[in-house]
């Protein structure tokens, strides 16, 4: 648990939350700086409290992506030493709203939305325009699995009606309405049309195969349709959620940062397609209520970034929690697409600085050393309590 810190004259600082990630980088940054850190991390309330008793802290840092935990941890620093300097790492912006209200002294940052804002400028440097241009400029790709059958398995349908329709008005010298009518209530297996029992041999044979493969068009609508309504819609037809063809930022990983990411591309005019493995992840929900278009699949997969329009999209930004994943994201999209422009969000500063020599993948964003820095900058310029409070 501890890092170095002790009841000495100097700056010392409390990092509460996590242990490893953003927690260990603004540690490590802050030792360069000469300043004692101790991290408690998973403690109970009293044990925490007990920690905060101390007297020889200058600041207290919050580093948690739990923002339940920030906040339970922000209200009992802050309640307990309201005489230090408190920052706090905060992704919902509800919770940052209402904190600044109870706690106007608490420092609240967002990582997320710092590294969304630097990756967002790189995504656009890729693109090389400012905007790319509205939905009808992107075209529609469907990326579920159930929608593309269920707009297949309609398209078949609406196919097998015309040819109904077309054999009825060459064998019975029906006029369009009425063949229409009578071929819509045949494909639909209502009712036959009236004197095709006196028609040619010809129209009989093409008609039942017309109303076996209508039946069978009806049976794959019907299943598309049941799947589709019985799961989240994360993409749409039309809309705002409708899945770009071309031109867009492949967006692989949905997490915290990848949602920012994405609004924030969106704010600039720039068409997204989310990618996320888990349904289940938070922001997948998130996504549907903002209006951003994701697809279900591993960002890893070749098959998966097919689909989802590699060979056409503007860029591709890998932003997943896990280093090794946004890597061999990287190498697989630079093996189907060797033009297109990456952009890979890493977290370890080892990794990144491997990956950038060795590699060559493309821009690299190391994560946490931005947020570790903007933190750094805060705490350095806080104003040091007397040293014996507490």
């Amino acid at each position: 648990m501890s890092e170095g810190a002790s009841p000495r004259d100097g700056r010392s600082v409390l990092v509460l939350g996590d242990a490893e990630g953003l927690a260990a980088a603004l540690v490590l940054r802050l030792q360069q700086r000469g300043v004692r850190v101790e991290v408690a991390s998973a403690l109970s309330d009293s044990e925490t409290s007990a920690i905060l008793a101390q007297g020889w802290w200058s600041a207290v840092c919050v580093v948690t992506r739990d923002d339940v935990l920030a906040l339970r941890l922000t209200l009992l620093s802050a309640h307990l030493r309201p005489d230090l300097p408190l920052w706090v790492t905060m992704f919902d912006r509800t919770i940052t709203r209402e904190l600044r209200h109870v706690a106007p002294a608490v420092h609240v940052l967002s990582p997320s939305e710092l590294v969304a804002s630097d990756l967002a400028e790189q995504c656009v440097a890729a693109t090389g325009k400012d905007r790319a241009g509205g939905r009808g400029r992107n075209g529609i790709r469907l990326v579920d699995g159930a929608l593309r059958l269920l707009v297949r398995a309609g398209i078949g349908l609406l196919l097998a009606l015309v040819f109904e329709g077309a054999i009825t008005m060459i064998a019975l010298h029906e006029g369009v309405i009425d063949a229409l009518y009578f071929s819509t209530r045949s494909v639909a297996t209502v009712a036959g049309t009236p004197g095709a029992a006196s028609a040619s041999a010809w129209f009989k044979v093409l008609s039942a195969l017309d109303t076996l493969a209508a039946l069978l068009l009806v049976a794959v609508f019907t299943a598309a349709l049941v799947r589709r309504l019985s799961r989240p819609r994360l993409t749409t037809l039309l809309g705002r959620r409708a899945a770009p063809a071309r031109g867009h930022v492949l967006l692989i990983g949905f997490g915290q940062v990848g949602f920012r990411l994405a609004q924030e591309l969106r704010r600039r005019g720039i068409a997204v397609l989310g990618v996320e493995r888990y349904p289940d992840a938070p922001c997948v929900r998130l996504a549907r209520a903002a209006g951003i278009p994701v697809a279900i699949g591993r960002g890893d997969d070749r098959e998966t970034l097919e689909r989802l329009g590699i060979r056409r999209c503007a860029a591709v930004a890998a932003v997943t929690s896990t280093d090794l994943v946004n890597v061999a994201v990287g190498l697989a999209a630079s093996d189907l697409a060797p033009g297109t422009p990456l952009v890979l969000r890493l977290g370890d500063g080892e990794v990144a600085a491997e990956t950038d020599s060795l590699l060559h993948l493309g821009w690299i964003c190391d994560a946490h050393k931005i947020a570790a820095e903007t933190l750094v900058h805060g705490l350095s310029s806080a104003p040091a309590p007397p040293v014996g409070l507490g």
